[in-house]
């Protein structure tokens, strides 16, 4: 089979196949007596018929109802079933099956009710992808990627770490900080402008308004290279123009902005190298990857339109097949990261200390986590967020005494992360989690 990647995300639904973008159909509907009307269709006329616009199918997915228009009565997965399956009519061919990326803001019981969607419109599924792990996994990047996606109602950060492995460690959101909002922001910006130099308001009309939203995206791409933009709107009345300088874009979206940097800068590690890869959604915004690239030691990345989809077909050996379909938040990535050169320690250590009392590190794994657990346990119950319940594991190897992680917030031996498995000396201080708790290591004769 030949697969085709399709990113779920309500910004759009994107299909891609070897390498080449298929489609990109923006997640709206319009609720139509006749039935939904979806993706560019339904987007050609958002602004004419706002009463039967829909765009919460995607985030939202549920089988919960929705008012439809004419007394008519659908769900959000109703809506999601007619746009995934216009899409892929207009994409597939024989022999095809669907790898999904999704967002780490998608919930499992949602990758479920998606997986059952596509077998009801019998579309064969191989699996399911991270989307960030996907877009990510052939970057020749550094051990730590943090992955932004702005998408159309929230924004979405992924923390993804690995020397070999790329996996997808934490999930932030910043649920406000949105596209629809941002461009309703800026939609006003322009009219505003428009009607201070023409008298002309085109939010005043349903067409002229349509016509604003539509050519916005093009007024940004061109806000990437200028310092200003002519943004123009034609109506029966003649052609009217303004000209909005980026740096009143950027101060139109400031809230937003300023979302997205806490967000940032609440993961990133300001000590350490990092690569932020944006999505080309959130790259499009002006004058926002400058911004969040001064956070510290970031290296900024842009990614293309179809780089989640792409991804996740180029992976689909790897993400499956599996009967029943899985979701898959960790790929091989295609560069393996710098590795660090291995830490000299003077003598292994035997013991970690915790709450005045020593416990032995032996060939048996001696667990470290939240609460109570099976076997030799350090229990940090109590300990505060940050701690996963298997958070790391200490073990004797070969003479050596490691600690693995297990985490999605961390393991740290003196401050610095641990990626996959660290050695540990005498005098090391062992963080578990974030904020945490610090425990002492010795050696005991």
């Amino acid at each position: 089979m030949t697969a085709i990647g399709i990113e779920a995300v309500d910004a759009a639904v994107v299909a891609a196949r070897d390498g080449e973008l298929l489609a990109a159909s923006p997640g709206v509907a319009l609720l139509a007596a006749g039935g939904p009307v979806v993706g560019e269709a339904a987007a050609a006329a958002l602004r004419l018929q706002p009463v039967l616009a829909a765009d919460r199918f995607w985030s939202d997915l549920s089988q919960d109802a929705l008012a439809g228009a004419g007394g008519q009565s659908a769900s959000h997965a109703d809506l999601v079933h007619s746009h995934l399956g216009a899409l892929w009519k207009a994409v597939a061919a024989a022999g095809d099956e669907a790898v999904f990326a999704v967002p780490g803001s998608m919930r499992p019981r949602q990758v479920g009710l998606l997986f059952g969607i596509a077998r009801s419109l019998a579309i064969p599924v191989a699996g399911a992808v991270d989307a960030a792990a996907a877009a990510c996994a052939s970057l020749d990047a550094g051990a730590t990627v943090l992955h932004l996606d702005v998408q159309l109602h929230q924004a979405v950060l992924t923390e993804l770490s690995g020397h070999r492995t790329l996996r997808r460690r934490r999930v932030e959101i910043a649920p406000r900080a949105g596209l629809k909002a941002i461009y309703a922001s800026w939609a006003q910006l322009v009219s505003e402008a428009m009607v201070r130099r023409t008298r002309f308001d085109p939010l005043h009309q349903a067409a002229s308004e349509q016509q604003l939203y539509d050519r916005l995206p093009a007024w940004l791409d061109a806000l990437a290279a200028g310092e200003s933009v002519d943004a123009v709107i034609d109506s029966g009345a003649g052609s009217f123009s303004a000209t909005v300088a980026r740096e009143h874009f950027t101060l139109a979206a400031e809230a937003w902005y300023a979302q997205l940097d806490d967000l940032v800068r609440g993961m990133y590690r300001a000590d350490e190298p990092a690569t932020l890869a944006m999505t080309a959604r959130a790259a499009r915004l002006p004058a926002l990857a400058e911004r969040l690239a001064s956070a510290g030691r970031l290296d900024v990345v842009r990614l293309p339109e179809m780089a989640a989809a792409a991804g996740a077909a180029a992976r689909a050996a790897e993400i499956g097949p599996a009967d029943p379909p899985v979701l898959v938040t960790a790929l091989e990535r295609s560069h393996a990261a710098p590795g660090r050169e291995r830490r000299r320690v003077a003598a292994p250590a035997t013991h970690v200390i915790q709450g005045g009392r020593a416990h032995a590190i032996g060939e048996d794994a001696l667990e470290v986590g939240f609460g109570p657990g099976n076997g030799r346990r350090i229990s940090l119950g109590g300990a505060g967020e940050g701690i996963s319940r298997r958070h790391c594991s200490l073990a004797r190897v070969g003479g050596r005494a490691l600690v693995r992680d297990h985490s999605r917030y961390g393991t740290f031996v003196n401050g610095e992360r641990v990626q996959g498995e660290a050695e540990l000396g005498a005098g090391d201080r062992l963080r578990v989690g974030t904020p945490g708790v610090v425990l002492e290591l010795v050696a005991v004769d």
